[in-house]
C-alpha cells in the first residue's frame, strides 16, 4: 500500500507541474504602455528643443527648436514637415486660434515673436527686459503671460494690442504656466520655492501659494479641470496632484528624475510626464495618481505633448546628427 501510494503521490505531482508549465505558458505578455507610431525626420538639424505643443485647429504639432533657432511645424495628419520658421533660441509657444497668431518666447532675443499661423511670417516682435522661457495663452481675457527665465517678473502682453500692459510680480524662477478657465484663474510652477502660485487675471497680481512638496524644483504642469486637479512635476521624481477647490495635495506617484515637460489625455485619464530618455505614463485616480510604469525614448526627449484627437503622444530629440519629431501611441 505504501508503495501503491507513493507512485500516486509523484504521478499527481508530475501532473500539477505539467499544468502549471501549461499555464505559464500559454499566460499572454503584458501589453507595453506605448509603441512607436510615426516620426518625421529633420535631417542635419543637431541642435535641441524646448517645449512643444499641439495646435489642435489646425492639426500641427508646434516644436521650439531652441539650438536651431527655429519654430518647426508638423502637420498631425500627415506626419510631414510644414515648416521651419527662423525666430532665434524659441523655449515655448503659445496659440491664439481667433487672432491666427502664435506667440514664441525667444531667450536669446528677449522678445516674444509674433507669428502669423497661415503665412509663417513674423509680423511683430514685443520686447522685454529678461530672457524667456515658458508662454501661456489666456483666450478669455485676451491676454499672453510670458515668463523671465530665472526672474520675478512675468510679462502681460495684450493678444490683440501685442504690447506689454502689466506686469506680475512673482516669488522667483517661474517654470510652467497653466489656465483654468472655470475659475479665471492661472497657475504657475515657481522653481525654488516649491510651490505653484495662483495668479488673478483680473489684478494681475498673485492671490495664493500652494505647496507642491514632496514635489521639488517643480517644472510640468498640467490641469484636468473636469475634475479640478492640478498637477505638478518635480525635478526629484514626485507628480503631485492638487485640488484646485482647496490647494491641497491630494497624492502624488513617482516618475523619473528631472521631469521637464508634462502632458495630460483627460479622455483617457492618463498623465505623460518626460524626462531625459523616458517617458512615465500614470493614471488619475480618486485618491490622486498611479504610476502605470516607464517607456524608454531616445536621449533627448525631454518634451511631450498629446494630441487629444488621436490621443497620439508626441516628442522631439536630436541624436547629434538629425532631429526627430515622433509620436507613441497605446497598442
Amino acid at each position: 500500500m505504501n508503495r501503491l501510494f507513493a507512485s500516486a503521490f509523484n504521478l499527481s505531482c508530475a501532473c500539477v507541474l505539467l499544468l502549471s508549465s501549461i499555464g505559464l505558458a500559454a499566460a499572454p505578455e503584458a501589453k507595453p504602455l506605448l509603441v512607436p507610431a510615426a516620426s518625421v525626420k529633420i535631417p542635419g538639424a543637431k541642435g535641441g528643443f524646448d517645449f512643444i505643443q499641439v495646435d489642435l485647429p489646425n492639426r500641427r504639432l508646434l516644436a521650439c527648436h531652441t539650438k536651431e533657432g527655429t519654430l518647426d511645424l508638423v502637420d498631425l495628419d500627415k506626419t510631414t514637415l510644414i515648416a521651419r520658421i527662423p525666430v532665434g533660441a524659441a523655449q515655448d509657444v503659445a496659440v491664439d486660434a481667433k487672432s491666427g497668431k502664435y506667440f514664441v518666447t525667444v531667450s536669446d532675443k528677449k522678445h516674444v515673436a509674433v507669428i502669423d499661423t497661415k503665412t509663417f511670417a513674423v509680423k511683430n516682435t514685443i520686447a522685454t527686459e529678461g530672457e524667456l522661457d515658458g508662454i501661456l495663452l489666456d483666450p478669455k481675457n485676451r491676454r499672453i503671460y510670458a515668463a523671465h527665465d530665472h526672474g520675478h517678473e512675468v510679462w502681460v502682453i495684450d493678444i490683440d494690442e501685442e504690447k506689454i500692459v502689466a506686469t506680475v510680480a512673482i516669488p522667483g524662477d517661474p517654470e510652467v504656466f497653466t489656465y483654468d478657465a472655470k475659475n479665471d484663474r492661472i497657475y504657475l510652477n515657481i522653481v525654488p520655492t516649491n510651490e505653484a502660485v495662483v495668479i488673478d487675471p483680473k489684478t494681475e497680481t498673485v492671490v495664493d501659494h500652494w505647496s507642491v512638496q514632496p514635489a521639488q524644483r517643480p517644472h510640468g504642469l498640467v490641469l484636468d479641470a473636469r475634475v479640478g486637479r492640478l498637477f505638478s512635476a518635480g525635478a526629484n521624481g514626485e507628480l503631485v496632484a492638487l485640488d484646485t477647490a482647496t490647494g491641497k495635495v491630494l497624492g502624488s506617484a513617482k516618475t523619473g528624475n528631472r521631469v521637464d515637460q508634462i502632458a495630460i489625455d483627460p479622455e483617457l485619464n492618463k498623465i505623460y510626464a518626460a524626462s531625459d530618455g523616458n517617458v512615465t505614463v500614470l493614471k488619475e485616480i480618486e485618491t490622486g495618481l498611479e504610476t502605470l510604469g516607464d517607456v524608454a525614448v531616445p536621449k533627448g526627449g525631454k518634451n511631450v505633448a498629446v494630441d487629444l484627437k488621436t490621443h497620439a503622444v508626441w516628442m522631439a530629440f536630436t541624436d547629434g546628427k538629425d532631429s526627430f519629431i515622433s509620436a507613441w501611441r497605446a497598442p
